[in-house]
Protein backbone atom coordinates (compact mmCIF):
# COMPACT_ATOMS: atom_id res chain seq x y z
CA UNK A 1 0.00 0.00 0.00
CA UNK A 2 1.28 3.45 -0.91
CA UNK A 3 1.11 6.38 1.49
CA UNK A 4 1.49 10.12 1.01
CA UNK A 5 3.21 12.58 3.31
CA UNK A 6 5.48 15.57 3.84
CA UNK A 7 9.23 15.48 4.42
CA UNK A 8 9.34 17.32 7.76
CA UNK A 9 12.99 16.61 8.67
CA UNK A 10 15.97 16.13 6.37
CA UNK A 11 19.74 15.98 6.93
CA UNK A 12 21.19 16.35 3.45
CA UNK A 13 24.75 15.61 4.58
CA UNK A 14 23.90 12.31 6.25
CA UNK A 15 21.17 11.49 3.74
CA UNK A 16 18.19 10.70 5.94
CA UNK A 17 15.12 12.32 7.45
CA UNK A 18 11.52 11.79 8.50
CA UNK A 19 8.22 11.80 6.64
CA UNK A 20 4.96 12.74 8.31
CA UNK A 21 2.08 10.86 6.63
CA UNK A 22 -0.87 13.08 5.78
CA UNK A 23 -3.46 13.13 8.55
CA UNK A 24 -1.13 11.51 11.08
CA UNK A 25 1.07 12.82 13.89
CA UNK A 26 3.63 10.02 13.69
CA UNK A 27 6.82 10.30 11.63
CA UNK A 28 8.44 7.64 9.47
CA UNK A 29 12.21 7.32 8.96
CA UNK A 30 13.47 7.55 5.37
CA UNK A 31 16.97 7.13 3.93
CA UNK A 32 18.25 8.56 0.65
CA UNK A 33 18.58 5.01 -0.68
CA UNK A 34 14.80 4.67 -0.39
CA UNK A 35 14.22 7.36 -3.03
CA UNK A 36 13.86 5.83 -6.47
CA UNK A 37 14.42 7.68 -9.74
CA UNK A 38 14.73 11.06 -8.02
CA UNK A 39 16.04 13.81 -10.34
CA UNK A 40 17.22 15.92 -7.39
CA UNK A 41 17.97 15.75 -3.68
CA UNK A 42 15.00 15.68 -1.30
CA UNK A 43 14.15 18.96 0.40
CA UNK A 44 12.11 19.94 3.44
CA UNK A 45 8.36 20.10 2.82
CA UNK A 46 8.57 17.92 -0.28
CA UNK A 47 5.43 15.90 -0.86
CA UNK A 48 6.35 12.24 -1.24
CA UNK A 49 4.69 8.90 -1.77
CA UNK A 50 6.11 5.78 -0.14
CA UNK A 51 5.47 2.29 1.07
CA UNK A 52 6.10 1.01 4.58
CA UNK A 53 8.38 -1.72 5.79
CA UNK A 54 10.10 -2.50 9.09
CA UNK A 55 13.81 -2.45 9.90
CA UNK A 56 15.72 -5.02 11.94
CA UNK A 57 14.44 -3.46 15.15
CA UNK A 58 10.82 -3.56 14.08
CA UNK A 59 10.47 0.17 13.43
CA UNK A 60 8.45 1.46 10.49
CA UNK A 61 10.64 2.70 7.65
CA UNK A 62 9.73 4.28 4.32
CA UNK A 63 10.62 2.44 1.11
CA UNK A 64 10.17 3.19 -2.59
CA UNK A 65 9.85 6.89 -1.78
CA UNK A 66 9.15 9.27 -4.62
CA UNK A 67 9.05 13.06 -4.73
CA UNK A 68 5.83 13.63 -6.62
CA UNK A 69 6.57 17.25 -7.53
CA UNK A 70 10.25 16.72 -8.37
CA UNK A 71 9.86 17.10 -12.15
CA UNK A 72 8.05 20.41 -11.77
CA UNK A 73 10.65 21.84 -9.39
CA UNK A 74 13.50 20.61 -11.54
CA UNK A 75 11.93 22.20 -14.60
CA UNK A 76 11.65 25.53 -12.82
CA UNK A 77 15.20 25.35 -11.53
CA UNK A 78 16.52 24.90 -15.05
CA UNK A 79 14.98 28.22 -15.99
CA UNK A 80 17.04 30.25 -13.54
CA UNK A 81 18.09 33.22 -15.67
CA UNK A 82 21.42 32.78 -17.44
CA UNK A 83 23.22 31.27 -14.47
CA UNK A 84 25.62 29.34 -16.72
CA UNK A 85 26.34 32.38 -18.90
CA UNK A 86 27.04 34.58 -15.88
CA UNK A 87 29.40 31.98 -14.42
CA UNK A 88 31.26 31.74 -17.73
CA UNK A 89 31.51 35.55 -17.91
CA UNK A 90 32.92 35.70 -14.38
CA UNK A 91 35.52 33.04 -15.19
CA UNK A 92 36.41 34.95 -18.37
CA UNK A 93 36.94 38.10 -16.29
CA UNK A 94 39.26 36.20 -13.97
CA UNK A 95 41.23 34.86 -16.93
CA UNK A 96 41.57 38.37 -18.37
CA UNK A 97 42.63 39.78 -15.00
CA UNK A 98 45.29 37.12 -14.52
CA UNK A 99 46.55 37.65 -18.06
CA UNK A 100 46.88 41.42 -17.57
CA UNK A 101 48.54 40.98 -14.18
CA UNK A 102 51.11 38.59 -15.68
CA UNK A 103 51.71 40.92 -18.61
CA UNK A 104 52.54 43.76 -16.23
CA UNK A 105 54.60 41.48 -13.94
CA UNK A 106 52.24 42.00 -11.01
CA UNK A 107 51.85 38.31 -10.17
CA UNK A 108 54.15 35.27 -10.17
CA UNK A 109 53.77 32.89 -13.11
CA UNK A 110 52.36 30.11 -10.96
CA UNK A 111 49.12 31.99 -10.11
CA UNK A 112 47.13 30.89 -13.21
CA UNK A 113 48.35 27.31 -12.76
CA UNK A 114 47.29 27.39 -9.12
CA UNK A 115 43.79 28.58 -10.06
CA UNK A 116 43.57 25.88 -12.73
CA UNK A 117 44.70 23.18 -10.29
CA UNK A 118 42.31 24.26 -7.52
CA UNK A 119 39.41 24.56 -9.97
CA UNK A 120 40.06 21.06 -11.29
CA UNK A 121 40.23 19.63 -7.76
CA UNK A 122 37.05 21.48 -6.77
CA UNK A 123 35.14 20.29 -9.85
CA UNK A 124 36.15 16.69 -9.13
CA UNK A 125 35.11 17.12 -5.48
CA UNK A 126 31.66 18.30 -6.58
CA UNK A 127 31.34 15.36 -8.98
CA UNK A 128 32.32 12.86 -6.29
CA UNK A 129 29.94 14.46 -3.81
CA UNK A 130 27.07 14.24 -6.27
CA UNK A 131 27.85 10.59 -6.89
CA UNK A 132 27.95 9.95 -3.14
CA UNK A 133 24.61 11.74 -2.72
CA UNK A 134 22.94 9.52 -5.31
CA UNK A 135 24.33 6.34 -3.75
CA UNK A 136 23.69 7.37 -0.15
CA UNK A 137 27.37 7.34 0.75
CA UNK A 138 29.37 9.65 3.01
CA UNK A 139 29.28 13.21 1.68
CA UNK A 140 31.98 15.85 1.40
CA UNK A 141 31.46 18.57 4.00
CA UNK A 142 30.07 21.82 2.64
CA UNK A 143 32.76 23.71 4.57
CA UNK A 144 35.41 21.75 2.65
CA UNK A 145 33.87 22.69 -0.70
CA UNK A 146 33.67 26.34 0.35
CA UNK A 147 37.30 26.32 1.49
CA UNK A 148 38.34 25.00 -1.92
CA UNK A 149 36.45 27.88 -3.53
CA UNK A 150 38.12 30.41 -1.24
CA UNK A 151 41.57 29.06 -2.14
CA UNK A 152 40.99 29.67 -5.84
CA UNK A 153 38.75 26.79 -6.87
CA UNK A 154 35.60 28.86 -7.30
CA UNK A 155 35.70 28.70 -11.14
CA UNK A 156 35.50 24.91 -10.82
CA UNK A 157 32.66 25.28 -8.31
CA UNK A 158 30.67 27.50 -10.68
CA UNK A 159 31.21 25.09 -13.57
CA UNK A 160 30.13 22.16 -11.40
CA UNK A 161 26.95 23.97 -10.39
CA UNK A 162 26.14 24.76 -14.02
CA UNK A 163 27.16 21.47 -15.68
CA UNK A 164 26.55 18.94 -12.92
CA UNK A 165 23.61 20.80 -11.37
CA UNK A 166 25.01 20.07 -7.94
CA UNK A 167 24.77 22.43 -4.96
CA UNK A 168 22.93 24.90 -7.20
CA UNK A 169 19.59 25.05 -5.35
CA UNK A 170 20.49 25.45 -1.68
CA UNK A 171 20.32 29.21 -1.08
CA UNK A 172 22.58 29.30 1.99
CA UNK A 173 25.31 27.36 0.15
CA UNK A 174 25.11 29.63 -2.89
CA UNK A 175 25.29 32.78 -0.75
CA UNK A 176 28.34 31.42 1.08
CA UNK A 177 29.98 30.49 -2.23
CA UNK A 178 29.57 34.03 -3.52
CA UNK A 179 31.14 35.32 -0.32
CA UNK A 180 34.11 33.03 -0.99
CA UNK A 181 34.35 34.38 -4.55
CA UNK A 182 34.33 37.97 -3.31
CA UNK A 183 36.99 37.24 -0.68
CA UNK A 184 39.21 35.44 -3.16
CA UNK A 185 38.82 38.22 -5.74
CA UNK A 186 39.64 40.83 -3.09
CA UNK A 187 42.76 38.86 -2.17
CA UNK A 188 43.83 38.70 -5.81
CA UNK A 189 43.34 42.46 -6.13
CA UNK A 190 45.42 43.00 -2.97
CA UNK A 191 48.28 40.98 -4.44
CA UNK A 192 48.42 43.42 -7.37
CA UNK A 193 48.41 46.47 -5.08
CA UNK A 194 51.56 48.22 -3.81
CA UNK A 195 51.27 46.48 -0.42
CA UNK A 196 50.78 43.12 -2.08
CA UNK A 197 53.70 43.68 -4.39
CA UNK A 198 55.92 44.51 -1.42
CA UNK A 199 54.82 41.32 0.32
CA UNK A 200 55.44 39.17 -2.79
CA UNK A 201 58.90 40.67 -3.32
CA UNK A 202 59.78 39.88 0.30
CA UNK A 203 59.07 36.16 -0.24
Amino acid sequence: MKFKGKLVQWDDIKGFGFIQPLGQQTQVFVHIKSFKYHPRRPQLQDTVTFTLTRDNQGRETARQAKIIDAKAKTHLSRKTPNQGKFSFLLILCLTASLTMALYHDLLPNFFPLFYLLMSTITFIAYALDKSAARKGRWRTKESTLQLMALLGGWPGALLAQSWLRHKSQKVSFRVTLWCMIVLNSASLYWFTSSMGQTWLQAL
